[in-house]
C-alpha cells in the first residue's frame, strides 16, 4: 500500500515538473511565434494592432511611413524565432515589395526583437528601422514610377508618323479663377477647340476646386494649333501647359491606321494583367493600341527615404525600359496626297496604294465623310465591275482569252430579274465582241452569260488567287473581301459582275490590282515583321494568267474612253471602273482600280454617280501626285 502511494506521489511530481517545463519553455516560444506572425501580417496589410507593441501608436506610425507608397503593400515573411544574446527572443523579417509585375522586386530583411510582457506573452518595439533598413524616426517611404519614353510609329523611310511631340495641354485650372468663371469659360473654349461643349462644361463643373480639366492637346509646331492655344488662354482660368506627348503628324493624318494615345481606360487596365496601371498612357485604336506593348516600353520605379523636409535618399531603383519604334510601310508623301485629294469628298471615301513588288501598303487614306472609320481597311462594300478582273481570271481558267468572242446584249434576264448594262452603254460595243471589248466597256451581260461555264466556286478560287480573300498582314484588324463559294440563279449571276453577296474593301481591291501587276498573289503588308513572310493558301496566280488580265485592264484605258488615264505620263496605266448599286433607293458605290508601274491603287466613294465620274478623278490625282515624288 505504502509502495503504491509512493509511486503515485512520484508520478504526480513528474507530471507537475513536465508542466512547468512546458510552461517555461514551449508555451512562451509558441506565443512569441504567434506574435511575430501577427506583426508580419499587419506590416503586409498596412494595419498594425497596437496591442502587439510596447511602443505607443505603432499603427499610426506605420501608416505615416507607408503614406508615400500608395496602394502598394509588401509581402512580409518571419523567420524562425530564436533566443538573442540578451535573453530576449527575436527573428528576421524578410520583405518583398513587388512594385510592378515582371520587374525586379525590392527585397531586404529587418530584425525584430520581442520582450516578455505578461505570463507567456511577448511584445515588440516599433521603430521605422523595423520597416526598412536605414529609416530614422521621422522618415517615410516614397515610391515613384519612372516613365518609359514611348516609341514612335515610323513611315517606310524611317520618318515619324506619330511620336513624342512638343505640345500644349490646354484646359481650365480651377485654382486660377472662381467656380463661376471656370464654368463660364468652359463652353466657348470647348467650341473654339472643337470638342463637345456640353460634355466639357459638365467635366469642369464636376471637378474639384483644385483640378486642371484638360480640353485638348495641341501641337506646338503647328501654327494653327499653336494659335488656338494662345486664343484659348485668353479665357479666365485657361492654361496652356507646355508638354511632350505622343501625337501624329496632324490631328487627322492616317488616324484610323495609327490611332491615338491617351490615359488608359479601366478596361485596358483590367485586361493588361498588371502591365498597365491607372494613369498610364496607352494606345487607343490603330497601331497605337495594337502595338502598345511594344511602343510603351516598361515603366521603372524608385523607392526613396524621405525626411520631414522632403529631402529624399534613394533606396532602390529599377530603370524604365524605353519603348521600341514600330516600322510601317506608309509613304508619308503619298498618304498626305491621298488625304488632301479626299478632303473635299462628302460621302465616305478612300484611296489605297500598294506596291505590287512586295505588297507594301503605301497609303490607306479616308475622307472626312468616313467620320474616323477606316473605310480603307475595314469597309465592306459590293465591288461592282472592278470584280470583273476576278471573273475574267475564272473565265481564263476555262480557256477564255481576251480575244475570245463573247455575247454582249443590251440586257439579260435571269430567273425573272433583269440585269442591264450601264446607262449610255455604246451600241458599237454590243453583239459578238472580243472579251477585251466587253471588259473595256464593262458589259454586264457578257459576263453574266459566262455563268454556265464559271461556277461560284470558280469565282471564289479566282478571288483567292488575286489575294482578295486572304488575311491581310496589317497587325491591326482588317478586311479584304468575302466571296461565297456557293450561289445559284440570280445570286450567282450578280456575283459575276461584283454584286449580290460579294464584299470587298478598298484595300482588298487594291490587292487585286497589285496581284495583276506583280504576276503572283499579293498579300498586303503594313508592318513588316522579321522572319515572317506573308503567304496565301489560295491557288497561285500565274504570270500567264496575270498577263491576260493586264491586257484586259490596259484595254479599259486605250479602248474604253478613259482619256484622263491615257494622258498620264510615265508607264502605261491599267484600270477597271466599277459602279455597284446599293440600298432600297438604288444608290451607287463608285470604284476604280488602277496600276502604273510598281504602284496599284484603288479609289472608292460610298455615294457616287458612277465609278468613272467619281472614283476616276481620285485615281488620276493620286497617280499624278505619285509621279511628282
Amino acid at each position: 500500500m505504502k509502495r503504491a502511494l509512493a509511486v503515485a506521489v512520484a508520478l504526480s511530481l513528474l507530471v507537475a515538473t513536465a508542466g512547468v517545463v512546458w510552461w517555461f519553455a514551449f508555451l512562451p516560444g509558441q506565443r512569441a511565434k504567434e506574435t511575430v506572425q501577427a506583426i508580419a501580417a499587419g506590416l503586409a496589410s498596412g494595419t498594425l494592432d497596437d496591442a502587439l507593441f510596447v511602443t505607443p501608436a505603432a499603427g499610426a506610425e506605420l501608416s505615416r511611413i507607408y503614406s508615400g507608397m500608395g496602394a502598394l503593400r509588401p509581402q512580409v515573411t518571419p523567420g524562425e524565432v530564436r533566443t538573442l544574446p540578451d535573453g530576449s527572443l527575436g527573428t528576421d523579417l524578410t520583405w518583398r515589395w513587388e512594385i510592378h509585375a515582371g520587374k525586379a522586386p525590392w527585397e531586404y530583411t529587418t530584425p525584430i526583437a520581442l520582450v516578455r510582457a505578461d505570463g507567456p506573452n511577448w511584445k515588440a518595439t516599433f521603430s521605422p528601422a523595423l520597416v526598412a533598413p536605414g529609416l530614422e524616426r521621422t522618415d517615410r517611404l516614397r515610391a515613384t514610377r519612372l516613365s518609359a519614353v514611348r516609341g514612335a510609329i515610323l513611315g517606310q523611310d524611317g520618318e515619324p508618323l506619330a511620336g513624342n511631340t512638343q505640345a500644349f495641354r490646354v484646359g481650365i485650372d480651377k485654382t486660377l479663377t472662381t467656380p463661376e468663371s471656370a464654368a463660364a469659360s468652359a463652353r466657348p473654349v470647348a467650341e473654339l477647340l472643337g470638342i463637345d461643349p456640353d460634355r466639357y462644361v459638365a467635366r469642369v463643373q464636376g471637378a474639384g476646386a483644385k483640378a486642371f480639366i484638360e480640353a485638348r492637346i495641341l501641337r506646338a509646331n503647328d501654327p494653327t494649333e499653336s494659335a488656338l492655344a494662345t486664343r484659348a488662354s485668353e479665357w479666365a482660368g485657361v492654361r496652356a501647359i507646355r508638354t511632350t506627348f505622343p501625337l501624329g503628324l496632324t490631328s487627322s493624318f492616317a488616324r484610323p491606321l495609327l490611332g491615338v494615345v491617351g490615359e488608359a481606360t479601366a478596361e485596358q487596365v483590367e485586361a493588361s494583367a498588371g502591365t498597365i496601371r491607372a494613369g498610364d498612357l496607352a494606345g487607343r485604336g490603330g497601331l497605337q493600341e495594337a502595338r502598345n506593348h511594344v511602343l510603351a516600353g516598361l515603366t521603372g520605379f524608385v523607392i526613396e527615404r524621405v525626411d520631414p523636409d522632403n529631402k529624399a535618399a534613394e533606396l532602390f531603383r529599377v530603370e524604365p525600359l524605353n519603348g521600341t519604334d514600330v516600322q510601317t510601310t506608309i509613304d508619308v508623301g503619298l498618304q498626305r496626297s491621298a488625304e488632301q485629294i479626299l478632303a473635299g469628298v462628302g460621302p465616305a471615301s478612300s484611296l489605297v496604294a500598294i506596291r505590287p513588288s512586295d505588297g507594301a501598303v503605301l497609303a490607306a487614306a479616308v475622307g472626312p465623310g468616313s467620320q474616323g472609320f477606316s473605310t480603307a481597311t475595314m469597309g465592306q462594300y459590293a465591288p461592282g465591275s472592278t470584280f470583273k478582273v476576278v471573273t475574267s481570271l475564272a473565265m481564263a481558267r476555262h480557256g477564255i482569252t481576251p480575244d475570245t468572242t463573247v455575247e454582249c446584249s443590251d440586257g439579260i434576264t435571269v430567273d425573272g430579274y433583269r440585269f442591264d448594262n450601264w446607262q449610255g452603254y455604246p451600241a458599237g460595243a454590243l453583239g459578238s465582241v472580243p472579251l477585251r471589248t466587253a471588259f473595256a466597256f464593262s458589259c454586264n451581260s457578257a459576263f453574266i452569260n459566262a455563268r454556265g461555264t464559271v461556277s461560284q466556286a470558280d469565282l471564289a478560287d479566282a478571288a483567292g488567287s488575286l489575294g482578295l480573300t486572304a488575311e491581310p498582314q496589317l497587325v491591326l484588324p482588317g478586311f479584304l473581301g468575302a466571296v461565297p463559294t456557293e450561289a445559284a440563279g440570280v445570286d450567282h449571276a450578280a456575283s459575276m459582275i461584283g454584286q449580290g453577296k460579294l464584299l470587298a474593301s478598298p484595300l482588298g481591291m487594291a490587292t487585286v490590282a497589285a496581284s495583276v501587276a506583280a504576276g503572283h498573289t499579293v498579300v498586303p503588308v503594313l508592318v513588316p515583321e522579321p522572319g515572317r513572310t506573308p503567304e496565301s493558301t489560295a491557288a497561285p496566280l500565274t504570270e500567264a494568267e496575270a498577263a491576260q488580265l493586264r491586257t484586259l485592264m490596259r484595254a479599259v484605258v486605250t479602248e474604253g474612253g478613259h482619256a484622263s488615264l491615257a494622258a498620264l505620263p510615265g508607264e502605261p496605266v491599267l484600270a477597271k471602273t466599277g459602279t455597284a448599286s446599293h440600298g432600297a433607293q438604288v444608290r451607287f458605290h463608285g470604284w476604280m482600280i488602277a496600276v502604273q508601274g510598281d504602284l496599284a491603287v484603288a479609289a472608292f466613294t460610298e455615294d457616287a454617280t458612277s465609278g468613272t465620274a467619281d472614283a476616276e478623278p481620285l485615281v488620276v490625282s493620286l497617280l499624278q501626285a505619285a509621279a511628282r515624288r
